[in-house]
């Protein structure tokens, strides 16, 4: 009797200790164990590049501060901000993009540089110009 239940123990805290294992195990990945589609989104997901910024004064037509050819590469996300002591309109030509300027106030453009080439940008108003965009191909 006394044999019988030594075995029923040892059996007893075998499978306690088996159970204890499989319960507090480390768990492994394995391929299968990771949904496709994640692999896929991890891969896919790249931070997008900030937009260059371009920043231009202007007093009396003239630009005063900034550079008067902004160089660029052709897909890049392209900020110009800019003041100007007058108003008026800032447009780059090729792009066909402007925005209305106020006496003194801060304006922004932004845009991608989808177009390759030298586009000059002006004060459209008083058709004076400023400087001239690059956008160099990939």
């Amino acid at each position: 009797m006394r044999t019988k239940r030594f075995f029923l123990y040892v059996i007893l805290i075998v499978f306690i200790l088996v159970s204890l294992f499989y319960i507090l195990k480390p768990k492994q990945l394995t391929d299968n164990s990771i949904p496709k589609n994640t692999i896929t989104q991890q891969a896919t997901e790249l931070p997008l590049p900030s937009p260059k910024t371009f920043e231009l004064v202007v007093e009396g037509k003239k630009l005063v501060s900034g550079p008067q050819t902004i160089n660029v590469t052709e897909g890049d996300n392209i900020t110009i901000k800019i003041t100007s002591d007058q108003e008026e309109e800032l447009h780059i030509h090729g792009y066909d993009n402007s925005v209305d300027l106020q006496k003194d106030i801060p304006a922004q453009l932004s845009f991608t540089a989808n177009i390759t080439g030298r586009f000059i940008y002006e004060l459209e108003k008083s058709e004076t110009e400023i400087g001239v965009l690059e956008v160099l191909p990939k």
